[in-house]
């Protein structure tokens, strides 16, 4: 289970309800790696997408508020969205928001991190992580951020 996220180096990762920025080469890499496999978000994230699937990924929301809706599933608790997403057989990606994060971390064994280069404020931040649990798999300096895979150190 992977978590995917782009922030800056404070760690700030949205400004009422969407993105500070618009860096299309981080757009295309969050593309490229979730491509068939399966989202997993909170009902705010799916809104920030304007409440549409993404093509060609499975689409599990997690909300206690939001009704069932054609072309995703609408799960209640975390643990019931991770139950469902591994029925599906794909790679699983918690893609926000802070409290789904937040919640997801202690099961997942990777991380795709975009550090956005640039400083934004906002009003949402990533949790605190130990990058000593982490070990960095690849790092590659694009123009805008800078992307960083990390794995667990020891899975549990």
């Amino acid at each position: 289970m992977t978590i995917i996220a782009a922030l800056t180096r404070k760690g700030v990762i949205g400004r009422d309800n969407d993105m500070p920025w618009h860096i299309s080469e981080e757009s295309k890499q969050f593309k490229k790696l979730t491509l068939g496999g399966t989202l997993i978000m909170g009902r705010k994230t799916f809104e920030s997408i304007d409440s549409r699937p993404l093509p060609r990924r499975k689409h599990i929301i997690v909300s206690r508020s939001m009704p069932d809706s054609d072309g995703i599933d609408v799960c209640r608790t975390l643990d019931e969205a991770v139950d469902k997403a591994r029925e599906y057989g794909r790679e699983i990606f918690c893609a926000g928001g802070a409290e789904i994060y937040r919640q997801f971390l202690p099961q997942a064994k990777r991380l795709y991190m975009s550090y956005v280069k640039q400083d934004f404020s906002g009003d949402t931040y990533f949790p605190h992580f130990d990058l000593n649990e982490w070990r960095v798999v690849k790092e590659e300096d694009q123009e805008a951020f800078v992307f960083v895979e990390y794995e667990r150190k020891n899975p549990t």
